[in-house]
């Protein structure tokens, strides 16, 4: 009969610091994984545009645009 409670107790108490030591393999991992990869924040910030002259750049008077204008397009 003692026995038995022991082993109750044992099972008990090693389920406790079963779930104790994933909980922290679980944290030692995330923070693993945060030193590896860059923050959030850092990944989706666009980038600062200005509309002021850089020194040494010259003055444009036209904005400069990935998307080809209308007047360069050639005409069929």
């Amino acid at each position: 009969m003692l026995l038995d409670i022991v082993s109750v107790l044992g099972g008990i108490g090693l389920a406790v610091v079963a779930f104790i030591v994933v909980i922290a393999v679980c944290v030692l991992i995330l923070r693993l994984l945060a030193v590896i990869l860059p923050s959030y924040e850092e990944a989706t910030s666009p980038v600062e545009t200005s509309d002021e002259r850089v020194a040494g750049e010259p003055a444009t008077a036209e904005p400069l645009s990935a998307a080809p204008q209308a007047e360069d397009a050639p005409e069929a």
